[in-house]
């Protein structure tokens, strides 16, 4: 079982025809959806590769929290420890995205009420192959949790994937340069590797943040692919050329592709691979949560690009 902590969101997506939007302006709305967000992406695109998933964080009693976990639960991920406040309420992300792919966000933080982990996290942390957090937090108690659970897994020997993230401006990013020592596996951006590392250099900062306890680091590039590194590998994946869409997510279901490759003990090249051509089946579909990439669209863009299928399970399409 892969726990999922934390950052359990909906989103409501809308796809624009430009910005900016201006008061008093009005532009038509080409797509709109509300589901599952924030973590719960990597959640489905975990389950949609195989694994099997749990989710413990918090939501509130009310229609937000219905969408969530009902979209969560459609997917086969286990949302029996998901803690539902009654006088609680579920952050909700508005995404906005327009004709280039580029989101743009809207965040209300809701109100959470859970200070520490519930002893039913602990146990599943405990007993779970694995453990995925990333480092949003709309309440200045998140981050104390989520630091909470990965100290717990790291009493457990039970690897940690985390992915820190821009941050929520609104509260001190410290947290996350101490989380990177209890990380097994960090997943960061190029401009957040900068930012943790204090160096620019994709390289430089990747090997740099390695040294700060990670048994691997993944620097996301973008269009350019990723930069994986453990111990004294390197390999550089490169980007695959596919129309961008929407972009939103393609970090989430990214870090899902690595856990499934980390857990299969897949070289970094394949991890790569994957990772790229999961990131590149999202941002070809719009929205998010239950319009994460499935099996089919990752095969056949690794097929596309006559990347190694090995490793992966098999496709529920008929043509496979």
């Amino acid at each position: 079982m892969i726990s999922i902590i934390g950052d359990l969101i909906a989103d409501l997506s809308l796809r624009i025809e430009a910005f900016p939007i201006n008061g008093g302006s009005m532009q038509r709305v080409h797509y709109l959806a509300v589901g599952p967000g924030g973590a719960s992406n990597v959640a489905i695109t975990a389950a949609r590769l195989g694994l099997s998933v749990s989710c413990l964080g918090e939501v509130g009693d009310d229609r937000f929290g219905r969408v969530v976990l009902d979209g969560l639960a459609a997917e086969g991920v286990d949302v029996s420890d998901v803690a539902v406040t009654p006088d609680g309420e579920t952050p909700v992300a508005g995404v906005l995205v327009d004709q280039s792919g580029e989101p743009a966000y809207l965040g209300y933080p809701g109100r959470l009420r859970l200070v520490s982990p519930p002893q039913s996290w602990t146990e599943a942390i405990q007993g779970s192959e694995a453990a995925f957090a990333d480092g949003w937090a709309d309440h200045d108690h998140v981050p104390g949790l989520i630091m909470d659970c990965m100290q717990t897994a790291k009493r457990a020997k039970v690897p940690f994937f985390f992915d820190p993230g821009p941050g929520n401006p609104a509260f001190d990013l410290g947290w996350h340069f101490q989380a990177c020592g209890l990380t097994t596996v960090l997943l960061v951006t190029e401009s957040e590797a900068a930012r943790l590392a204090g160096l620019r250099d994709p390289m430089a900062s990747g090997r740099h943040l390695l040294a700060l306890g990670p048994e691997m680091v993944v620097v996301k590039r973008g269009a350019a692919g990723c930069l994986l590194l453990r111990g004294g590998d390197v390999h550089i994946a490169p980007g695959l050329p596919v129309e961008a869409r929407d972009k939103t997510g393609a970090g989430d279901s990214l870090a899902a592709a690595v856990i499934y490759g980390y857990l299969n003990r897949l070289p970094l090249e394949s991890i790569g691979a994957l990772a790229n051509a999961t990131g590149a089946a999202k941002v070809r579909k719009l929205g998010t949560g239950r319009n994460m990439p499935d099996i089919a669209e990752i095969r056949e863009v690794l097929r596309q690009f006559d990347l190694p299928l090995s490793g992966l399970p098999r496709s529920p399409s008929p043509s496979d």
